[in-house]
């Protein structure tokens, strides 16, 4: 037989478990009724979202997940580009500004990452960055990292020729001219690393499939190679001698095609020329002067009107460049978006332009000043070592080599 004391305190467990389990059951009618919401309510409420948010709405439960995944890649294309930057001053994070509404967002680093030296270029959405941790080169890396998705891969650094004085000097990110990052192979599950000497004629490559480095010497070729890009699964190359080549990674050689009406360039022609793969095509830019390659046709046409679309052009080293329809987030079509950083005569100050030439002449031109904050101690300026242009539709997918 219960005692009094025992008996009151099953009762009072009892009551407790009752209101637990009442609680638990409007929890969950509750969440059910936010799960069930129409397809066509969570389409109205994903206009109103920014990149950080629309994320975040796929995190709240199995049917918005679903919802986040279906429509993902229709919501990153509705997006006007983004600027991504981080100065010298910035260790830990790297910002980004949507030049459609103003805002700006950061990310953090990777604790391995936040030291890195040199971000060598981004390309697929992905940032190629230089980690220089020793006296000792044979310990360097490089880390492949995708801001948004958080997956990153890390690949042994390239053996730099040794005309390269000092591996470690600040002007070392100058030697570097083009480089690009891709899924290699016809699975998918291999990547490939590719990196353009500016001043050394040579091509460096790497794969995650042997994590070796390989290098194709042309400087007994003729031209220097200004740019590389990938477009329909193989390597394009562009030289000084306005000649198109493909790589083979294969048999590491370059095959030169026999186009007509190719242009001369300029005396600083290693400053200005691009190749841009976007739209299923092929382009040259020459900046203002834009030519599409015609492979069926063999030959150059120079494009005098870019129409609904708009080149986003970048600058320096910082090559990710796409033509693009800017309709969708309300941008500008028929110019070029060309993308500037600069150093202020202040301390810790670099701003970043970016300016709008329309391909009409006569309509005005733009500038839009990006002042982004500068974190850090001591004193001295503040450097960029990252400023590129980062499309949100490619963030989700890379381009792949194939591999023949």
């Amino acid at each position: 037989m219960q005692s009094p004391s025992s008996s009151s305190g099953t009762l009072l467990e009892r009551e407790n478990n009752r209101r637990s389990n009442q609680a638990r059951r409007v929890h969950c009618k509750r969440s059910s009724a936010w799960a069930d919401l129409p397809q066509e309510l969570l389409e109205i409420i994903s206009r109103s979202l920014n990149i950080v948010d629309y994320q975040n709405l796929g995190r709240v439960c199995r049917s918005w997940r679903f919802f986040y995944s279906e429509f993902k890649q229709s919501f990153l294309t509705s997006h006007s580009p983004l600027i991504v930057y981080a100065s010298t001053r910035a260790k830990k994070y790297c910002y980004f500004f949507d030049i459609a509404t103003r805002m700006k967002y950061k990310t953090k680093l990777p604790l391995h990452i936040c030291n890195f030296k040199f971000c060598l270029g981004v390309s697929s959405g992905y940032l190629i960055m230089l980690c220089l941790k020793t006296n000792d080169v044979s310990r360097d890396y490089l880390w492949v990292i995708n801001p948004f998705t958080g997956h990153q891969i890390q690949f042994p650094c390239m053996p730099w020729p040794h005309c390269i004085e000092d591996y470690h000097d600040s002007c070392f990110s100058r030697s570097i001219f083009a480089s690009f990052f891709a899924s290699f192979g016809s699975q998918g599950q291999d990547f490939l690393i590719m990196i353009l000497s500016k001043y050394v004629k040579v091509l460096q490559f790497c794969t995650s499939r042997d994590n070796k480095w390989k290098q194709y010497h042309y400087y007994n070729k003729g031209g220097h190679i200004l740019d590389i890009v990938v477009f329909d699964g193989r390597i394009y190359v562009i030289n000084s001698d306005s000649r198109i080549g493909i790589f083979n990674l294969r048999c590491c050689d370059l095959r030169f095609l026999e186009l007509n009406f190719a242009p001369r360039f300029g005396s600083h022609f290693d400053k200005s020329i691009r190749l841009v793969a976007s739209n299923g095509q092929l382009f040259v830019v020459d900046s203002p002067k834009v030519y599409r390659i015609d492979l069926s046709r063999k030959e150059w046409v120079k494009v005098y009107n870019l129409g609904d679309q708009a080149l986003f052009l970048g600058h320096g080293d910082m090559m990710c460049s796409k033509v693009i329809n800017p309709s969708k987030w309300g941008g500008q079509s028929n110019c070029i978006y060309d993308l500037f950083p600069f150093n202020k005569k202040e301390p810790w100050k670099t701003i970043t332009r970016y300016n709008l030439f329309p391909f009409n002449h006569q309509e005005p031109r733009e500038t839009i000043i990006v002042d982004f904050p500068q974190k850090g101690e001591g004193k001295g300026y503040a450097s960029t070592k990252i400023c590129s242009w980062y499309f949100l539709p490619v963030s989700s997918s890379i381009e792949n080599v194939r591999d023949e």
